[in-house]
């Protein structure tokens, strides 16, 4: 009785919560219609005269559904077309009929999404009915619909795929004290009752955020009619202080309970090191290795650093910090540690045919994850993020800029500026698609001749802008051409069609944020004011700062991870009060304003007290709203537009402004607003490619068409392809529809005369000859992990050799070239530390005693598990003998050290050797 009871109680504060926000904002109503694709099959089901039937298409309205909540996660589906709702008739069979009674359990559904333990599956969710229980799911069956129990981890036909067909053009909107959301779980509210509580039933009644923390020694912001605007702040306060650990840095999240570079840095340069700076040096000094000082690269794919090489992102806090404090002694220590970083990246990352440097793709660090699917971690590691080398071009302006102020030689000055000079050729050239008019997620490695991905990514196009990249113009472009979903910016675009739901087929708010601010700073109020809007919806349903949610339903309950108050999407919301309603930059001459107070968000006065800069406490009062400042008064003393607070003020200030419409930026409001979802932004599949004699295979999908990847250009061609007479080289194979998308490139194939192993262990050097096409960084599936006792298997030849971090081994292969010309090198090893980590194998390659680049090994946890090295290419190799050595820090200055180093005696970067591979190109 007591549950009963407690389920009716909640009940009519659902129905009050509905009625209150309904009878305010009947006009913003939003609206959704739903369509429901299988896994397994890829049909859609209808309703065709009260029986549920599947078709290839969601052609009209049979096929869409309005979806009605109830007081609980449970959801009625209603057919558009006939009215009727999807139920269960008294065989459990499901039927579509006029409802008799709504409230009964066989007119009731529960969608139930995948997390990190079967991950691959997330995106995708089962139906369960509440008549039929958690174990039988809605499933097709031939071209009908059932209800049955199945094994819904590894049975597809019971997983769907909800897609948003039509309603209006935001499934959700913002109110002074409220936000509606038209979801696939029905239509859901949350609720300001004042500044320090929020009432949401998206996850059904009953639930609520209540301040509890105390945050008075923060900034207080205020909002007056706008309760909602000024509780999302409050609750970003309390979750950031529940987010500092005990030994006064940041945590990461309330999942995450160590600090993480990445994290802690975004947060810090969004808004921690104006409100909270002791804390945020702590962190930055927390994340820094010693003797010698460098940033710290997180634990992560194949063993961190160099694979990814984005730990340079420490520049954009390290700056942001002395912005604010004026800190010279900091400035120095900064500038300490990123010389070494930057050194040390030139030496192994760098790659001066594209000016750009190596690494993964910044933040969406997941291994093969946003890849194409026959990556190894050495490919990422070999590839170019486009983000990551906008981290780059700032981490050498952050050393030519403190340089500068710190008196450095000016030799060393044009060197930073030699690479930040490099780094924005490279992207302009090669990363920006003029088409498209933004940059390219990464590119492919060398070996594939550095192909631009068709993908774009939201944090490189954003850093690109944000961190002086991008000229204006490409800004301009940058905020009005990238794709928007209903719910957010798009994390990657267009969408990976058979990956899981993390970064593909996710919006984060730490990645939108940067596009945000870009929005304000071009005057588009409209993108500037979605990105906002969308930061409100997520933090007012799920009742906290999440990490992310999914790209098609807004659901925070179906991505691999997700974390409650993550630290850099609690930073994200604090930073859209300072940094776009109140318009707040630092800079080295003071505090500059330019704010974006959105009519459709705000409509009363906004207020800011007790912000702390250097030797000043200011209040900053806002009345008006627009983007452009008609008056702004110091302590009732009108200033000359533009202003800038000066850094050197000292006493209380008392800042007013009033904003008034641009009628400049008219011709900005530009947004690129997309729809997710199969047939909406899937792209085509990578093709799997196979090799018979000397003809490329794959299985050809209708509708698509297949170009070849190779030496000199892309070339439409079908299936199968002869490579016979082609220039020797590497090939792949992508695909197009009809819409443009292109998949990822196919595995590669490497067409040569000449194909060489040298084995490490007795320098035996056997060889291919004669044209043909051989399938390339493909390796057998690693065996199950051996224990201590079991030998090591899978090695070529009769052996290995053990390349250990003590003992100076140096291993040598010695090898004979038939002719003169250009060659690739790669590595065959295991390193069997990790998995993953910070133990990524690391060596300088010597060829003739002098050093050509670097060798990275993944370290896989087995060491059975042999991987390919990155590839190095030889553009001129003379016919003969030669000596190539693996050298570990032949310059004596630690280039090569991982990321392990710090750890004194747990220093690791070792590996197997077990052979040479050589290919004439």
């Amino acid at each position: 009785m007591k549950f009963t009871g407690r389920i009716a109680l909640y009940a009519s504060v659902f129905l009050v919560i509905i009625a209150a926000c309904q009878s305010a904002h009947k006009s913003q109503r939003p609206t959704s219609e739903w369509s429901f694709q299988n896994r397994a099959t890829g049909e859609y089901f209808y309703e065709d005269n009260g029986v549920l039937l599947t078709g290839a298409a969601a052609t009209d309205d049979r096929y869409r559904w309005i979806a009605e909540a109830t007081a609980t996660e449970a959801v009625r589906f209603r057919n558009k077309k006939t009215g009727h709702v999807l139920q269960l008739d008294n065989n459990s069979r499901p039927v579509v009929r006029e409802a008799t009674d709504t409230s009964a359990k066989q007119a009731r559904w529960l969608f139930k999404g995948y997390g990190w333990r079967n991950m691959t599956s997330c995106s995708w969710y089962s139906v369960s009915n509440e008549a039929t229980g958690d174990r039988q799911f809605l499933s097709q069956e031939g071209n009908t619909i059932t209800v049955a129990e199945k094994d819904r981890d590894k049975d597809y036909s019971t997983q769907w795929t909800v897609v948003r067909e039509g309603g209006t053009a935001l499934p959700f909107a913002i109110a002074p004290d409220s936000v509606s959301d038209a979801s696939f779980l029905g239509n859901r509210i949350a609720r300001a009752v004042s500044a320090t509580e929020i009432r949401s039933n998206y996850h059904g009644a009953g639930h609520q955020w209540k301040l509890q923390q105390a945050i008075s020694n923060y900034p207080a912001f205020t909002a007056e009619g706008n309760p909602m605007l000024a509780a999302l702040y409050n609750m970003a306060l309390e979750e950031m202080v529940l987010n500092l650990r005990d030994d006064s840095t940041f945590r990461t999240g309330k999942l995450w309970p160590d600090t993480w570079t990445r994290d802690a840095v975004y947060s810090i340069y969004f808004a921690f090191s104006w409100m909270n700076p002791s804390i945020s040096l702590n962190t930055l000094r927390k994340q820094t290795l010693k003797n010698p000082k460098e940033a710290l690269q997180d634990t992560g794919t194949g063993g961190s650093w160099p694979i990814s090489t984005d730990r340079v992102v420490w520049a954009i806090a390290a700056w942001e910090y002395y912005l604010v404090t004026g800190d010279r002694n900091w400035l120095a220590e900064a500038y300490e540690g990123l010389r070494y970083t930057a050194l040390k990246d030139i030496h192994v990352a760098y790659d001066e045919q594209v000016g750009l440097f190596r690494g993964e793709a910044c933040s969406m660090d997941w291994r093969t994850h946003t890849y194409p699917n026959w990556f190894s971690n050495e490919n990422i590691g070999e590839s170019f993020s486009t983000g990551t080398n906008a981290l780059h071009f700032f981490c050498y302006g952050f050393l030519e800029k403190a340089g500068v102020l710190l008196n450095k030689e000016e030799e060393e000055i044009r060197l930073w500026q030699h690479y930040q000079q490099s780094i924005q050729k490279g992207l302009d050239k090669y990363c920006w698609n003029k088409d498209k008019g933004l940059y390219t997620a990464y590119l492919y490695p060398a070996f594939l001749s550095y192909k631009p991905s068709d993908r774009v990514d939201i944090m490189s196009n954003g850093l690109c802008a944000l961190l002086g990249a991008a000229s204006p113009e490409q800004v301009n472009s940058i905020v009005a051409k990238y794709p928007l979903y209903p719910y957010g910016g798009a994390t990657l675009y267009p969408t990976i069609p058979d990956d899981f739901a993390y970064h593909n087929k996710s919006i984060w708010a730490v990645w939108q944020t940067p596009l945000m601010y870009m929005a304000k700073q071009s005057g588009n109020e409209t993108v500037a004011t979605h990105l906002m809007k969308s930061l409100m919806r997520q933090g007012a349903m799920f009742l906290t700062h999440k990490e992310n949610m999914t790209y098609d339903t807004g659901f925070d309950e179906n991505t691999a991870l997700n974390s409650d108050r993550q630290l850099w999407s609690v930073a994200a919301y604090i930073s859209m009060v300072y940094r776009m309603l109140f318009g707040m930059e630092m800079t080295p001459a003071g505090i500059r304003f330019s704010p974006v107070v959105p009519k459709e968000l705000v409509n009363g006065k906004l207020r800011l007290e007790r912000l702390v800069y250097r030797d000043a406490m200011v209040n900053i009062t806002i009345e008006g709203t627009g983007t452009t400042i008609a008056s702004l008064s110091v302590n009732g003393s009108p200033q000359q537009l533009p202003y800038v607070f000066p850094a050197t003020a000292k006493g209380n200030f008392e800042i007013r402004l009033v904003m008034q419409n641009s009628t400049q930026s008219q011709g900005k409001q530009v947004m690129n607003l997309v729809n997710p979802g199969p047939g909406k932004d899937w792209s085509p599949v990578e093709p799997g490619l196979q090799v018979t004699g000397d003809e490329l295979r794959w299985t050809p999908v209708p509708g698509l068409k297949y170009y070849l990847r190779s030496p000199q250009r892309d070339t439409l061609i079908q299936a199968p392809y002869s490579l016979a007479g082609k220039p020797f080289g590497y090939y792949s194979v992508y695909a197009k529809d009809d819409k443009g998308f292109a998949s990822d490139c196919s595995n590669v194939v490497v067409y040569s005369g000449f194909q060489a192993t040298v084995e490490a262990e007795g320098g035996n050097m056997a060889v291919r000859s004669g044209a043909a096409p051989v399938p390339v960084l493909s390796l057998p599936p690693a065996p199950k992990k051996p224990d201590a006792t079991t030998p090591v298997t899978g090695y070529s030849g009769t052996g290995y050799v053990k390349d250990e971090t003590s003992g100076n081994t140096s291993p040598a292969f010695v090898f004979d070239i038939p002719a003169d010309g250009r060659y690739s090198l790669t590595l065959r090893g295991s390193n069997g530390n990790g998995p993953h980590d910070v133990y990524c194998y690391i060596r300088s390659v010597l060829v003739d005693g002098k050093d050509i680049g670097t060798f990275i090994l993944e370290s896989s946890g087995n060491w059975s598990q042999w991987t390919r090295s990155n590839q190095l290419t030889l553009p001129h190799l003379t016919k003969g003998k030669h000596e190539l050595r693996l050298v570990l820090n032949p310059e004596q200055k630690g280039y090569d050290n991982n990321m392990s180093f710090a750890k004194g005696a747990g220093y690791k970067n070792e590996a197997y050797i077990d052979c040479l591979e050589i290919i004439a190109l």
